[in-house]
Parts: C-alpha cells; sequence; structure tokens
C-alpha cells in the first residue's frame, strides 16, 4: 500500500484508540515515525497468546478497538479470545478468496462452520451473501440432516473443512447419494484444517472445484488459492510480514518464519499481530504469494479446526487428583483429525471427557493407561500430522 495511507490509517489509530495508544507510547514509537511497512518493525509483536491477558485488563477488547465504537456481534474463541465483528459485511474479508475460488451469486451454499461463539460462520456466511449467493447456515454436526439439504436444495459450493465434507460423501455414499446422482455439489471452499492432495485428488475425481485459503478468527483472510498458481496469494486488504521469532526482524527471502499480520480496519486495527503460524514466501513472489502453514510458533494446536493449547488441557487434568500424567496427540486418520489423550489414572472417570469437551470445545478419545507407562521425556501435547502447503 501507499506509505502515505499507511501513515494516516497509523495516525487515525494512535488518535481514537486508547489500547494501541498505550501500545505505541510504551514502545516510544509515533505514528509519523512509521514511514512505510519496513518501519512497522518498530513496533513490538502483538502475540495473538497475550491477547487473553491484554483483553483481561480491560474487557472485552483490551480497549485495542476504536473507543466508543459499537460492535455488531462478540464472539468467544478459546483462551478465551474475544473477537468483535464491527460491520455486517464482509468484515473478515473472504469475499476476494470465494470469487477467486469460483463461487458467484447463481450458488446455492452450505456452510459447514459453527455458528456459535466462533466467527467462522459468520465470517463465510457474510462473505456469501456480498457475493450474492444463496447460504444454508447448516453449521456443525447432523450428518443425515447436512445429506438431505444438500440433495434437496441441489446445493452447488460447500464452505468448511475437508474432512467433514468427506464424512458427508462417504455418509451419503451409503445411502446411494453421490455427486451426480443426488447431489448438484460443484465447488467447495476450505480452511482451518490441512487438505492432503489425496484427499483433493478424491474430491476432484467427483468432479467438484476445490480451494482452500488460509486465515484466522481476529485477522480474516490473509491467503487464498488462485487457479494456476503456486501457494497462497496474500489477500489485497492485509499487510502481510514474516518475522524471525526470535528477534521479531522482517524476513524478505524464503526462510521460514511467523506471519505477522496488519488489519487497516480503524474500527478494530490489529498491528504487527502474531498469528503464530509459521511460513515463509514462495520464492521469488516474496510478499506476494505463501507458501502455506508449516507449522506454529506458540504451543496452540488447531484440532477440527479449533485452536487447542497445552494450557486448556492442564487446566482441567490439575484439577484431577488422581491423575498422575497424561499425554495428547493429535493425528490423522482416514483424512480426519484424530485426537486422543491417554490418561495414567487409578481408575476411569466418565464425566472427564465432557469436562474437557466444554473447556476446548471438541471431542477427545480418552485411552486410561498404566501408571509410569507415557514418556516423560516426549512432548506432552504432540502434533503428528503433516502441514499443508499448498498443491503443486
Amino acid at each position: 500500500m501507499q506509505a502515505s495511507n499507511l501513515k494516516d490509517f497509523l495516525s487515525n489509530v494512535y488518535k481514537t484508540s486508547t489500547g494501541w495508544r498505550k501500545r505505541f507510547d510504551e514502545a516510544n514509537v509515533h505514528p509519523n515515525d512509521i514511514k512505510d511497512e519496513m518501519d512497522l518493525m518498530k513496533l513490538p509483536i502483538l502475540k495473538k497468546s497475550d491477547l487473553p491477558s491484554i483483553q483481561g485488563e480491560a474487557l472485552p477488547f483490551g480497549s485495542l478497538t476504536k473507543d466508543n465504537h459499537k460492535v455488531s456481534r462478540i464472539f468467544m474463541s478459546p483462551g478465551p479470545i474475544y473477537d468483535p465483528q464491527t460491520s455486517d459485511t464482509d468484515h473478515w474479508r473472504f469475499r476476494e478468496a470465494l470469487l477467486a475460488a469460483g463461487f458467484t451469486k447463481e450458488d446455492i451454499v452450505q456452510n459447514t462452520f459453527s455458528y456459535h461463539l466462533t466467527p467462522a460462520g459468520f465470517m463465510f456466511d457474510n462473505a456469501l451473501r456480498e457475493i450474492g449467493a444463496t447460504v444454508i447456515p447448516a453449521g456443525t454436526g447432523n450428518t443425515d440432516l447436512q445429506i438431505q439439504a444438500m440433495k434437496d436444495c441441489s446445493v452447488t459450493g460447500f464452505v468448511g473443512t475437508p474432512s467433514y465434507l468427506w464424512t458427508i460423501l462417504e455418509a451419503a455414499k451409503e445411502k446411494g447419494i453421490t455427486v451426480g446422482n443426488g447431489l448438484n455439489l460443484k465447488k467447495a471452499f476450505f480452511t482451518a484444517e490441512f487438505l492432503p492432495n489425496t484427499l483433493r485428488e478424491k474430491f476432484e475425481a467427483m468432479g467438484i472445484a476445490v480451494s482452500q485459503g488460509y486465515g484466522t478468527a481476529d485477522a480474516g483472510c490473509i491467503g487464498y488459492e488462485v487457479i494456476g498458481e503456486i501457494g497462497l496469494k496474500v489477500s489485497s486488504s492485509i499487510i502481510v510480514q514474516i518475522c524471525n521469532p526470535a528477534n521479531e526482524e522482517i524476513i524478505t527471502d524464503s526462510t521460514p518464519g511467523e506471519v505477522v499480520v496488519t488489519v487497516l480496519d480503524e474500527n478494530y486495527p490489529l498491528i504487527r499481530f502474531g498469528t503464530g503460524d509459521l511460513s515463509a514466501w514462495e520464492t521469488g513472489k516474496t510478499g506476494d504469494y505463501l507458501k502455506g502453514v508449516l507449522g506454529r510458533v506458540a504451543d496452540g494446536i488447531k484440532v477440527k479446526g479449533m485452536f487447542i493449547h497445552q494450557k486448556h488441557l492442564d487446566d482441567v487434568f490439575n484439577m484431577e487428583n488422581d491423575v498422575s500424567y497424561y499425554q495428547a496427540v493429535v493425528s490423522e486418520k482416514d483424512h480426519r483429525d484424530h485426537f486422543v489423550i491417554y490418561v495414567e489414572a487409578d481408575h476411569e472417570k466418565p464425566q472427564l471427557q465432557q469436562k474437557l469437551k466444554e473447556v476446548i470445545r471438541i471431542k477427545a478419545n480418552i485411552e486410561y493407561v498404566p501408571k509410569n507407562s507415557l514418556n516423560r521425556n516426549e512432548k506432552q501435547f504432540q502434533d503428528r500430522r503433516e502441514y499443508f502447503t499448498t498443491a503443486k
């Protein structure tokens, strides 16, 4: 973007947001000190993992929104992290990605992201309605009803995770319903989960054009696939930088680093926001195309589209006096996330699974093992999946 536009944006944020003015002052930086995007390095990175404590000082948003600005909706992600929706239009800016994926006003789209507390459902609902598409707010679960709606309403588009679309299509197949025989599905857009090339090929063999994007609940759309291109094209409405996690300096070659974004939303600005995700620039496309998500800087692991931190697990297990140790493992099984927590305990605890679900929002499989059988030298929270790089 033009340097003058960035300077004007930062000056306005400094004047109108108590929380951001405090961050500038604590860093001894004035908006006039930032002449271009490289100068953003003068500000410290705002870590996603720090948001719960920052927000806790001035609930719900830590004074990081525009002072006295009324928000349309408040969402609560695990952490907890409160995310504002500051307008009823395409607040998270996914319209651009969906257009690149071929969605049009003629589509009837089944949106299977949750509309409950977390923002993903509305994130895509708003973007699709901006395009003019018809949206079925299906949310998660109820696979039989998902199949019925997809069939009865002649759904042409799907938005959600690849594993859930696979679940729906496999369940439909058992009923004798397939794409071209009862289903009119033509396109799908995925995010929040790794898309294996093997699964991509299976969808495409059914005649479904698939695409994937990358974003967060806080920052919205960061990048998305473009037909014929390698990598994820950086959204035109955001500043993306790759930064060295050790010293926060900006990386300008293809060395991996943390994805750090600046969102030019004056009502909820995010300046040098550290997502905690690792990525790198595609060779020869620095600043334009990301390689994909290569891992995590922080301890958070995304499981079934929901971020889980070891602290969340510790909070639950520390309350269980007869649990001596646990180890949580995320792997992939049949194109789906498989989440198992191995627990060393004196006896099985029937209520433990529900307690966990109330904290982490998803179901974990619990397996009880003998005491002292878990390796204390291994990580207590492990991700054994392959992280995605976009299809070549």
